[in-house]
């Protein structure tokens, strides 16, 4: 009877394991097998293309390998990935095709981009004072009003960074939307006081890797009323 209960005892057992086995080996099996699809190109397929500027492309998941024949591509994050050209794009009319994998191994369908390559860019970009929201440089404005800051840019940037904010005590956000706007959100309820001057330090590149030359956005608030 007791050999009987051992021999159940070590059935069950095996049983178990079995079964467990079983199921980590279907879980691997059902791991990621959806393919990645490109979300968007910038510049868009179809525009102009500087013949030294690269292309930014962001994916719906993070790439593990990315091919363009005659680029050169940047993984960066995985999901933005950037696509320089191997010394300038020809002129003329360029027809790139981009494929790769997932970091699980999934093909992405292979996607056609196609572009009028323009002269190499050589101008660096800008802040486009006016339509800055404040403008930039402005002064006397009213604190109230000042909700948030929009900075935008003359042509369309690879990246944006805020280097420095003034007041040094103020917690903000600051989010690139990927083309010619940075906005900035203030944190924690803060609000601007009378007397007031933002400064904010910035650098960044365009397309084409020219950087930014105007680095200092700023505006003032006005004085106390008497």
């Amino acid at each position: 009877m007791k050999k009987l209960l051992r021999f159940s005892a070590l059935l069950t057992a095996a049983l178990m394991v079995f079964i467990m086995v079983g199921c980590g080996g279907e879980e691997e099996e059902e791991g990621d097998k959806t393919p990645p699809t490109m979300a968007s190109a910038t510049p868009p397929s179809g525009a102009e293309l500087a013949a030294n500027a690269s292309i930014t492309l962001v994916f719906s998941e993070k790439m593990g390998a990315v091919t363009v024949p005659g680029g050169v591509v940047a993984l960066g994050d995985g999901k933005t990935v950037t696509v320089a050209p191997a010394g300038e794009w020809s002129a003329g009319t360029v027809t790139l095709t981009v494929t790769g994998t997932d970091v699980a191994g999934n093909d992405l369908a292979a996607q056609t981009l196609t572009y009028t390559v323009k002269a190499a860019d050589k101008t660096p970009p800008d802040i486009d004072d006016a339509k800055c929201d404040p403008e930039n440089g402005a002064d006397g404005l009213e604190p109230g009003d000042v909700t948030a800051i929009k900075i935008v840019f003359t042509e369309t940037m690879k990246d944006v960074k805020v280097d420095s904010f003034e007041p040094e005590d103020a917690k903000v956000d600051a989010k690139f939307d990927g083309d010619k706007t940075l906005d900035i959100a203030f944190l924690g309820g803060y609000s601007l006081g009378n007397e007031m001057e933002i400064v904010v330090k910035l650098s960044g590149t365009d397309l084409a890797g020219n950087a930014l030359a105007t680095t200092e956005y700023k505006f003032a608030t006005m004085a106390k009323e008497e």
